[in-house]
C-alpha cells in the first residue's frame, strides 16, 4: 500500500494543503504546533475513520468552519488505485465514499487501507487502564480478524440491555434474553484475543530484542477476566452471577473486563520498567502489530512515526530505523533531522502554520 496524493480542507490549523508522495520514507519538519501531527494524523484517519491522538474527533473541521474533507489517492499492492473522500460536518454527520461510493458500515472499511500508528500517546498501553488496552486490542482486530468487528458490537448490544434490565431489577427471563445473546459472542471474543496475543508475542519478543540488542525480553500475557470459550459455559455463568449482577445493577465480569500485561524480564512494565524501557516497548508493539497487519490482511501498512525518534536514546534510535520494514512507506515527523545521514534518505516537506512546503531530494 502507497500514499500518492492528500488532500486536506479546513483540517484543523490547515486551511488547504494538496501533497503529492514520489517515496518510501517521507518527513515533516517544523517547530510544535505548526501542524506535523494533524497531517499524520489525517493519514491514520484514512485507515480507521478515527484519531490516533485522542478518544474522538472533536476540534477535527478548522476553528470558524462548518466542515473539512479529506481526498486520499492510493497506490494498491496489486497495482490498482483506489481513491477515498471523507467528510466531517460540524453537526455531526460523517461522509465516507471508496472510488465514488458510499460506505455506509465501518466493517466494510476497515482493514482495506491498513495504517499502523506510533505516537507517544501509546503510552497508554503500559502505564494507563485496561480499557485502553482493550482499545487497541480491539481496533486492531477488527481491521484484521474476520468477524471480530460485528462480534464486538453484538456483545455491546446485549450488554447495555442486559446492564437496564439488571439496573430496573428486571426478572430471570427477561435477563435469559440477553444472556442467550451474549455467551456466543463472549466466547468468540476471548477465543479470538488470545489467538491474535499468541501470534503478536513471537513478534514483539523478536522486535524488542533487536530494539535492544538482545540485553532485555518483553512479552504480553494475555488476562482474561473469565476464561471460557464456548457458549454453554458462558450461559451458566452469566445464569450464576445474575443475583450479585442484580445487587450491583451491572454485568460484572465479561470480556468487557479483558486486560493484558506487557513484561519486561518476566516483571510487570508498568511497575519495574524505566521510562526509556516503556518508549522501546511501546514501539515494539507498533512494529509488532505492524507485522501481524501484514500478515493477516496480505497488505502491507503504511507507518506513520509522529516524533518518535527524539524519544529514543541514540542506541534504540539506530536500532529502530533498522527496523522499519524495508517494503514499507513511512510517514514520519520532527523538529529537526535524526542525524545527518537522515537529510540523504528522506523526502521531507518543511511544515509552518498549517503550510507544506517540499525540499529538494537529494540526489
Amino acid at each position: 500500500m502507497r500514499l500518492l496524493e492528500i488532500n486536506l480542507e479546513n483540517y484543523r490549523n490547515i486551511r488547504s494543503a494538496n501533497l503529492s508522495f514520489s517515496t518510501d520514507r517521507i518527513l515533516f519538519l517544523g517547530k510544535n504546533g505548526q501542524g506535523k501531527t494533524n497531517l499524520l494524523e489525517a493519514i491514520g484517519v484514512s485507515s480507521t475513520l478515527r484519531s490516533f491522538r485522542r478518544s474522538s474527533m472533536e476540534g477535527i473541521i478548522k476553528e470558524g468552519e462548518k466542515e473539512c474533507r479529506l481526498f486520499f489517492r492510493f497506490l494498491e499492492d496489486d497495482g490498482d488505485e483506489s481513491e477515498i473522500l471523507l467528510g466531517f460536518s460540524s453537526r455531526g454527520k460523517k461522509m465516507v465514499e471508496v472510488d465514488g461510493e458510499p460506505v455506509r458500515k465501518l466493517g466494510d472499511f476497515l482493514g482495506s487501507f491498513p495504517a499502523v500508528c506510533l505516537s507517544s500517546r501509546d503510552f497508554r498501553l503500559v502505564r494507563e487502564s485496561p480499557s485502553d488496552r482493550r482499545k487497541w486490542l480491539d481496533l486492531m482486530l477488527s481491521s484484521s480478524f474476520p468477524g471480530y468487528l460485528s462480534n464486538l458490537q453484538k456483545y455491546h448490544r446485549a450488554l447495555r440491555e442486559r446492564n437496564a434490565l439488571l439496573k430496573i431489577g428486571a426478572g430471570k427471563s427477561e435477563l435469559a434474553a440477553y444472556e442467550t445473546l451474549l455467551a456466543p459472542v463472549a466466547a468468540f471474543l476471548v477465543e479470538a484475543r488470545e489467538k491474535a496475543l499468541t501470534q503478536l508475542v513471537p513478534l514483539l519478543t523478536k522486535i524488542y530484542g533487536a530494539l535492544c540488542e538482545n540485553m532485555e525480553t518483553a512479552t504480553i500475557r494475555y488476562q482474561p477476566d473469565k476464561y471460557l470459550t464456548n457458549k454453554e459455559d458462558w450461559e451458566s455463568f452469566l445464569t450464576e452471577q445474575r443475583t450479585r449482577d442484580l445487587q450491583f445493577g451491572n454485568t460484572r465480569h465479561g470480556p468487557h473486563r479483558d486486560d493484558f500485561s506487557i513484561l519486561l524480564n518476566k516483571a510487570d512494565a508498568r511497575i519495574y520498567a524505566s521510562e526509556g524501557q516503556q518508549r522501546g516497548l511501546v514501539l515494539a508493539i507498533r512494529l509488532a502489530e505492524y507485522s501481524y497487519m501484514h500478515q493477516q490482511l496480505q497488505k502491507i501498512p503504511i507507518l506513520v512515526a509522529d516524533d518518535v525518534l527524539s524519544e529514543l536514546d541514540q542506541s534504540r534510535r539506530d536500532n529502530f530505523r533498522k527496523l522499519l520494514p524495508p517494503q514499507a512507506q513511512v510517514f514520519a515527523s520532527g523538529t529537526t533531522y535524526p542525524s545527518d545521514h537522515d537529510k540523504e534518505i528522506w523526502e521531507t516537506f518543511r511544515v509552518d502554520n498549517g503550510s507544506f512546503s517540499p525540499e529538494k531530494l537529494k540526489s
